[in-house]
């Protein structure tokens, strides 16, 4: 194992050999591999570059309507905010399965929920193979329903505490925007394109021919 690979779960070890099995399998058919894959730090760090440009012009719009400020945190609202937060990326994670379900070949059965001890990370992993539009579809609909969609409705009613979580949920989709903006920035010449969620790192793996 290079110093780079951290140790597998039981799970993410069947996936992988599951994955081994497609690869070899589509490689011997004329398919060729393409990793899109991004790192837990570059993710985080991508979020904040990514999320501000959308974060800041709704926080613009909320203060001009609401002219109160955001959300004053006292120590009841800063256990609910948690309690929320915490609820909303289960949520997350159950919304990216819940798409991508749809197009999946096994629907449910294609899909897995786990916890990355080593970043504290929860995912959400396809293992069936998608088109570039199910991907991004699955990709972007957390941050759109629990982000983007309360941000705006909270200008609208001046709900500062779902502004807040609204804000705060988009940023928490900053990882997912960074892998569809790789995505999207990657060019295919090929006639055949497949795309499938890594079985244990963040991101996707691209085969086409």
């Amino acid at each position: 194992m290079s110093k780079k690979e951290r140790k597998l779960s039981k799970a993410e070890e069947k996936r992988k050999k599951l994955y081994e099995e497609k690869k070899k399998q589509l490689i011997s058919e004329g398919y060729q591999e393409k990793n899109l894959t991004i790192g837990i730090i570059f993710a985080n760090i991508m979020a904040f570059v990514l999320g501000l440009p959308i974060i800041i012009p709704l926080l613009i719009l909320f203060i001009h309507k609401n002219q109160g400020g955001l959300y004053r945190f006292d120590i009841s609202g800063c256990i609910m905010f948690l309690i929320t937060f915490i609820a909303l990326v289960v949520v997350h994670e159950l919304i990216h399965g819940l798409f991508w379900a749809i197009y999946a070949e096994n629907h449910l059965k294609s899909i897995e929920f786990g916890f990355m001890v080593s970043s504290l990370t929860p995912y959400c992993c396809c293992k069936d193979m998608l088109t570039k539009y199910q991907y991004i579809i699955g990709g972007i609909m957390p941050t759109v329903i629990l982000g983007i969609i309360p941000a705006v409705i909270a200008i609208f009613t001046e709900s500062c505490f779902l502004f807040t979580i609204g804000e705060i949920m988009i940023l928490a989709g900053g990882g997912d925007m960074t892998i569809l903006l790789k995505l999207l920035m990657y060019k295919s010449d090929k006639q055949e394109v497949l795309y499938m969620d890594h079985p244990y790192e963040c991101g996707l793996i691209v085969f086409e021919r």
